[in-house]
């Protein structure tokens, strides 16, 4: 709807996330009748002939997959299917990026299109959907960079942008990068060298790693996803006057971290509880092969209870890649 608000386009828009229609490469023609049905895919001269004499019937719109947990399931008992596989990461996804998210639905989502793509490892669009969340060597473009730019135009002519059901992430708005170009990450001073901070053993905040890697075995590369979310149960929350968590992963000769961000910024307000992200991509040194592991501590401050006491704590994660 953004985009179309940008484009000031008045005409129906229809979207197939799940791939539907079995497209493998984009632009296509589609012939599709008044009641919304695709009666040709990419049509000669005589099917559009034949479509503008032809007196389709009435019928009631098309019915799409419902999402998260109807779709989910139905989709795995056809897992083996790589259409199948492909729609059941976009309904787990979806369910991410949703109020009803699980805590692995983005895994779940990478693995299913994984999947998918290398048993039809020619499929164009499934192969995009990984590389919107990879590394910046595997990128053939910026996926979402036209956000900002057209938000701007909008607001510009006058009005308010539509809202985003989903707000991309970092990775989506990164741009392609060749190896010769991209410079490793500047490593700040690290806080706890000696390991003298306070363990978080009661698991304030629930860590979930998600590695998606590039599509191509001639740029090996990984970009890894980071979510920390305060335990709800026991009411932990951010003290944000103590400003953002950090991450600093563990370093040798091997490999080099490039583009560690912080996706989210601190909120105005003194406390809030929403889940943060780092993300950060991870290159071999040259002839040398992607690490099978990472150690790394996160540190941050955080409060138990409405009431409760404040720490500032660390917890050690280590970033598994296969």
């Amino acid at each position: 709807v953004l985009y179309m608000q940008w484009q000031q386009m008045d005409w129906p828009v229809l979207a197939d996330p799940f791939n539907e229609l079995g497209i493998k490469v984009v632009p296509i023609t589609l012939l599709i009748d008044e009641s919304g049905v695709v009666r040709y895919k990419n049509p000669k001269k005589e099917d559009l002939q034949t479509f503008l004499a032809t007196d389709y019937p009435e019928s009631d719109a098309p019915q799409t997959i419902e999402p998260f947990q109807q779709s989910i399931q139905s989709l795995k008992e056809r897992s083996e299917d790589p259409q199948s596989l492909f729609q059941l990461g976009v309904a787990y996804r979806q369910r991410f990026d949703s109020e009803q998210r699980q805590p692995d639905d983005f895994s779940k989502a990478i693995d299913a299109w994984k999947k998918a793509l290398s048993l039809n490892p020619d499929q164009y669009i499934w192969r995009r959907r990984i590389q919107q969340y990879g590394p910046r060597l595997d990128k053939p473009y910026s996926f979402y960079d036209w956000v900002t730019r057209a938000r701007k135009e909008i607001t510009a002519r006058g009005q308010i942008p539509h809202q985003l059901s989903a707000e991309p992430s970092g990775s989506e708005f990164a741009r392609p990068q060749s190896r010769k170009k991209g410079q490793p990450s500047q490593s700040k001073a690290h806080p706890d060298p000696e390991g003298k901070v306070t363990r978080d053993d009661q698991s304030l905040l629930n860590v979930q790693t998600i590695i998606v890697p590039s599509t191509q075995d001639s740029q090996e590369a990984m970009r890894v996803h980071l979510h920390f979310t305060p335990d709800d149960a026991r009411k932990v929350h951010w003290t944000n006057d103590a400003g953002q968590l950090s991450f600093f992963p563990k370093t040798d000769s091997s490999f080099t971290i490039h583009d560690l961000t912080h996706l989210e910024k601190v909120p105005d307000e003194l406390t809030s509880a929403e889940t943060r992200s780092i993300e950060f991509e991870v290159r071999p040194a040259k002839g040398k092969k992607l690490p099978t592991s990472i150690e790394g501590a996160a540190f941050y401050y955080v409060c138990l209870g409405d009431d409760g006491v404040c720490l500032y704590l660390r917890q050690d994660i280590t970033i598994l890649s296969k």
